[in-house]
């Protein structure tokens, strides 16, 4: 029989949790609100393709800024969510944009290729271009990951995200499947759907790179380093 006590702790863990949760999305929403508002007001079409792209560079310091607040709950689930969250966001802001923007903007040009191919004349290329956007957005989001935790060199970041995608095969298959879940999610719901589960969708992403964390410690932060680029928030 359950005891009063440790129904309290249930009760408890589950509302900081949710708590964490509301708190952590509406700050995403707040940080990709120049996005929100570029995606929503301009029209697609190939004289805005260089606008529509740079407007997802906020995507890319947000969620770095996300990841960073999940690992510190994870290490010590105090009720200061925002503080962490801007805390992430501060001291990564300039490492995720520079492993960010250029990812960005491949995609954003590899998306333009695919959506107006009849108009360019690169419909033919389409999968060859779905194929090199689904690697490069796997690279971005462990690019994320790692700058997020750590503080290595551009040059190492990358190779890092490369090697871990073949050193850690199941958490690069976990990140295919929370894409693909995503995708199915602004294909059923509607875009807008991701503004409501942000915070559960980054949550998942941190769950899911735990291992690369861990193995990245292990082997490339020796003992006496701090694993993140500042001290803790």
């Amino acid at each position: 029989m359950t005891s009063p006590s440790q129904n309290r702790s249930v009760l408890t863990s589950v509302t900081e949790g949710i708590y964490w949760l509301v708190t952590i999305d509406a700050l995403l929403v707040l940080a990709c609100s120049p996005t929100i508002l570029a995606w929503t007001l301009l029209p697609a079409g190939p004289s805005n393709v260089l606008v529509l792209v740079l407007a997802g560079a906020p995507l890319v310091p947000a969620v770095s800024a996300a990841l960073y607040a999940w690992r510190r709950w994870s290490e010590d689930p105090d009720l200061v969510p925002a503080s962490r969250f801007l805390h992430g966001y501060r001291v990564n802001l300039l490492d995720s944009l520079k492993v960010g923007m250029p990812a960005v903007i491949v995609l954003g040009i590899l998306t333009a290729n695919v959506t107006f191919g009849a108009q360019l004349g690169t419909a033919g290329f389409n999968v060859a271009f779905l194929i090199l956007g689904a690697l490069v957005l796997l690279l971005l989001v462990r690019a994320l990951t790692i700058v997020s935790n750590f503080s290595f060199r551009l040059v190492d970041t990358l190779r890092l995200s490369v090697f871990t995608l073949f050193a850690k095969p199941l958490s690069t298959l976990a990140l295919v499947s929370l894409g693909v879940l995503t995708l199915g999610l602004v294909q059923v719901v509607g875009g807008f759907a991701l503004l409501l589960t942000g915070s559960l969708l980054t949550a998942a992403l941190w769950h899911s790179e735990k291992p690369v964390a861990r193995l990245l410690r292990e082997r490339f932060v020796s003992p006496d380093e701090e694993p993140t680029t500042a001290p803790a928030g």
